[in-house]
Parts: structure tokens; C-alpha cells; sequence
């Protein structure tokens, strides 16, 4: 039995960005690399504010400023996505093959946040 949550989901979606590494661009003519532009692919999904019980569950992994995100795109762990001038990671994907919407957590990346 599937359950169709896409057309609530549809109903209160918002814009986002999927952000992924560009191709090499090639040399310029010095040989210096050119960087390479991200490809910013738009989607639509239903942000949600992470439940004050995940957050204490995974021990402090989520904070209030991460999100669960309801989208009919699938994701892959490590996504960067873009959504209100923020950026997200996704980090945890919920397999459920009986609905025809995925979620996801994802994480805010702060610009300062040590490597790990």
C-alpha cells in the first residue's frame, strides 16, 4: 500500500537549490585552471523545523536551525542544497518505500565550523 502525501506536500512547498561541483572549465591561456561554476539545479519542498525529540535522541546532533525536508526528489547524503539564503547538507535520508514523498535531514553549514 503506498500513501500519496505529495499533493499536501505540494500545497505548502517552497523553492530550493540543489548546488552541484561544475565540470573542469579548462586552462586559461597562462595555464592557470579556470574554476570550475556550480550547477544550481531549482527543486520544491516542505521545510519543517527538526522535533525537539530528534535533537535530543541523536544526542545533540541537530540543532534547532537544521531542518527536515519533504520533497519528491531524491537526495543523496552529503547534498548541498540552498533554501531562504541559508545553506543545508543533507545528511540522513528516510528509506520508506510505502509513500511517495522522501525526507531528510538537513544540516546548516556554518562558514566557520571546524573540519571534522
Amino acid at each position: 500500500m503506498m500513501f500519496r502525501f505529495n499533493s499536501i506536500v505540494r500545497k505548502y512547498e517552497k523553492p530550493y537549490v540543489l548546488v552541484r561541483p561544475g565540470e573542469d572549465q579548462g586552462y586559461d591561456e597562462y595555464g592557470d585552471p579556470i574554476p570550475a561554476q556550480p550547477v544550481r539545479v531549482p527543486l520544491r519542498g516542505l521545510f519543517q523545523p527538526v522535533s525537539a525529540d530528534l535533537q535530543l535522541a541523536e544526542g545533540g546532533n541537530y540543532t534547532a536551525e537544521d531542518r527536515a525536508l519533504y520533497t519528491s526528489h531524491r537526495h543523496d547524503p552529503g547534498d548541498l542544497i540552498e533554501y531562504q539564503e541559508n545553506q543545508y547538507t543533507i545528511d540522513m535520508p528516510e528509506g520508506r518505500d510505502y509513500r511517495d514523498t522522501n525526507k531528510y535531514i538537513a544540516k546548516k553549514r556554518v562558514v566557520n565550523d571546524p573540519v571534522q
